[in-house]
């Protein structure tokens, strides 16, 4: 990361190769890069002082999965956090792992591994953490289906009609 950003002041910022840093209503700062320059833009929030990592997230879209990793800096005098955006197409689900950077990510990588199917390339002991090794699929994402799913009509929206006693 560049010396000349200052978070603590609320600007947006456009860095070299796409990288973006805004601040969004809601959420606080967010870096979004490419899936390709993830490790670089990791290793910079590391050197500014961004040294706990806390999750990862994904969202499946028909064709790709969006990952949110949400790092933490414990250094700043205000201790805020930064949630960092890639993609990854669905047809090539591989991305570099962050183990070597934050070694926290460790069990989240094997977490997004079996349940979306995201393959972390790097990671010292890639396997499935909660299904069975034998399990096919990945539950949490939108293509997945089984045999003992229950599927069925589910009525999300209350029946005004019924009035509380």
């Amino acid at each position: 990361m560049s010396d000349d950003i200052n978070l603590d002041e609320g600007q947006n910022e456009e860095m070299p190769g796409g990288v973006k840093i805004i601040r969004e209503e809601g959420l606080g700062y967010t870096l979004t890069v490419k899936r390709e320059d993830l490790l670089k833009a990791a290793a910079g929030l590391k050197e500014a002082g961004f040294d706990l990592f806390k999750f990862i997230s994904g969202v499946d879209y028909p064709d790709r999965i969006k990952l949110v990793y949400r790092v933490f800096s414990t250094k700043r005098q205000n201790r805020f956090g930064i949630f960092m955006k890639t993609e990854v197409p669905k047809s090539d689900p591989i991305i570099d792992s962050l183990v070597h950077i934050w070694p926290a990510a460790n069990w989240h990588e094997r977490e997004t591994y079996d349940l979306y199917g995201m393959e972390f390339k790097g990671h010292p002991n890639l396997r499935r953490i909660f299904m069975p090794d034998d399990w096919v699929g990945h539950p949490l994402r939108k293509d997945y289906s089984d045999d003992r799913m229950i599927v069925g009509p589910f009525n999300l929206v209350a029946d005004s009609s019924k009035k509380e006693s």
